[in-house]
């Protein structure tokens, strides 16, 4: 709640042309290559004082939450190590990287549309 919610509101939904909205859209992240490691990256997620653990726990339940029917069928959870190894790199160019990566997911037919 303190981690997120301050920005992406309790429903997920974001603020409007200012925080992107979680519902029915953070699973699209995982269909593309670098989306994986940009939800843990981000700095609201990397900076944040939870645990490698807890963070793992929190990402996974956040997308069964917000976007279950967007999360691929293979998909592995996150686990405390591979936070632990992404966090380490936070993102410094928040909303470039992004942008690519709704590119990417245009250019290979992922609906974003919500």
């Amino acid at each position: 709640m303190l981690q997120c919610q301050g920005c992406h509101t309790p429903s997920g939904a974001g603020v409007a042309d200012r925080v992107p909205s979680f519902v029915g859209m953070l699973g699209n992240f995982l269909m593309v290559d670098g989306g994986r490691k940009f939800l843990i990256q981000v700095p609201g997620a990397a900076q944040s004082s939870l645990s490698d653990k807890e963070l793992a726990q929190v990402s996974n339940w956040m997308l069964q939450k917000f976007s279950p029917a967007q999360v691929p069928d293979d998909f592995v959870p996150y686990t405390a190590s591979e936070v632990g190894q992404l966090r380490q790199k936070p993102l410094v160019r928040v909303a470039e990287v992004r942008r690519k990566l709704l590119e990417l997911m245009t250019e290979q037919g992922v609906n974003t549309a919500i």
